[in-house]
């Protein structure tokens, strides 16, 4: 085990940024204190060389530059509330829009844009904080917030941790976006989701209600199969959002359990995701469009996926949805893992 620091560049407003590379076994991951983004994930394939699974950029500008929130941590609140507003303690909060009428992944100064400050460094990991004001966002409440990277020889695992001064909303999620085969599309890749249940939503993205059976339509990934069999569907959910773009809601509700089992096609590498959310986001890369990646290389729509554990989208909304709300005394604590087991 081996964890190292090195410079990784500055913001244009000249805030230095630093990567960390964590090495156990075969694994070798990095993370930038720019959003505390995962920027490189290496992992062995079937033919005993290895890939590097995630997408990113070669410089704090290309972070800066370019969207998708590649790698990042996102929050106050990821994924998408309704109106800029939402619900605390039956009072409205106005937030800060960012994607038209609605506010996504925090807003324009939401966690992904933040550097974080390194406030703990092991043999097999880093944590990094980050300080988040009252109002910013427009959430209610100083919030203190750490991301704990741990790599072992299998998994890497992420936890959240944070604590609020004020009622709040609080919902971190990383937005890595995955490609096992380490280029080309990720339509041959197989997936399989602990997932009865998926979340509608509109034309703008935000839900029409909490959940409808996968049962007999395109959603349905109960059993494993080639993630781009059903994603061109004449179905109106796909074609709202030109893909997949849904939260699926996790069979059985709590617990660290595997709630994804993602293969190349082409590496042979498994990736499963084990969270304590009550949610995973399936993204498909839809509008995933970057002239220089890693490499120089350009990304494209479908080039790679996401699966974010969180709790549902617009549940600021809906109390009826469940009690989300982190308030002063409380801990969020959540932990997510990647793990890649032999096969």
């Amino acid at each position: 085990m081996a964890v190292s620091r090195e410079p990784f560049g500055s913001t244009r407003d000249g805030r230095p940024v630093d990567k960390y590379t964590l090495r156990c076994g075969l694994l070798t991951a990095e993370v930038i204190t720019y959003g505390a983004a995962l920027r490189s994930l290496r992992v062995p394939a079937r033919d005993g060389g290895s890939v590097d699974v995630v997408l990113g950029y070669d410089s704090v500008a290309g972070y800066e530059d370019n969207g998708g929130y590649l790698g990042a941590v996102v929050g106050r609140y990821a994924n998408r509330i309704g109106g800029a507003s939402c619900l605390i303690d039956g009072h409205r909060v106005s937030l800060t829009a960012n994607e038209g009428p609605k506010q996504l992944h925090g807003g324009p100064e939401g966690f992904s844009t933040q550097v974080f400050a390194e406030s703990a460094l092991g043999g097999s990991g880093v944590t990094l904080s980050y300080d988040s004001p009252d109002g910013q966002g427009g959430f209610p409440g100083r919030l203190r917030l750490s991301v704990t990277y741990t790599l072992t020889e299998t998994a890497l695992r992420i936890r959240y941790e944070a604590v609020s001064d004020r009622a709040t909303y609080c919902n971190i999620t990383n937005h890595a976006y995955f490609n096992l085969n380490g280029g080309g599309d990720v339509l041959g890749h197989t997936l399989w989701l602990a997932a009865s249940r998926f979340t509608p939503v509109g034309p703008d993205s935000i839900p029409t209600a909490m959940s409808r059976p996968v049962a007999g339509t395109p959603f349905d990934f109960t059993a494993e199969k080639a993630v781009g069999r059903d994603i061109d569907a004449a179905d109106r959910q796909l074609r709202n959002v030109s893909g997949y773009d849904h939260n699926f809601i996790l069979d059985p509700a709590q617990g660290l359990r595997r709630c994804a089992r993602l293969t190349g096609d082409r590496s042979g590498i498994v990736m499963e995701t084990w969270t304590e959310k009550p949610g995973v986001q399936l993204y498909t890369g839809n509008f995933l469009e970057t002239s220089a990646g890693k490499g120089g290389e350009p990304y494209r729509p479908r080039q790679a996926l996401c699966l974010e554990t969180q709790f549902f989208p617009d549940s600021p909304n809906h109390p009826e949805w469940g009690d989300i709300l982190l308030r002063p005394g409380r801990r969020y604590d959540y932990t997510t893992e990647y793990r890649f087991p032999a096969e």
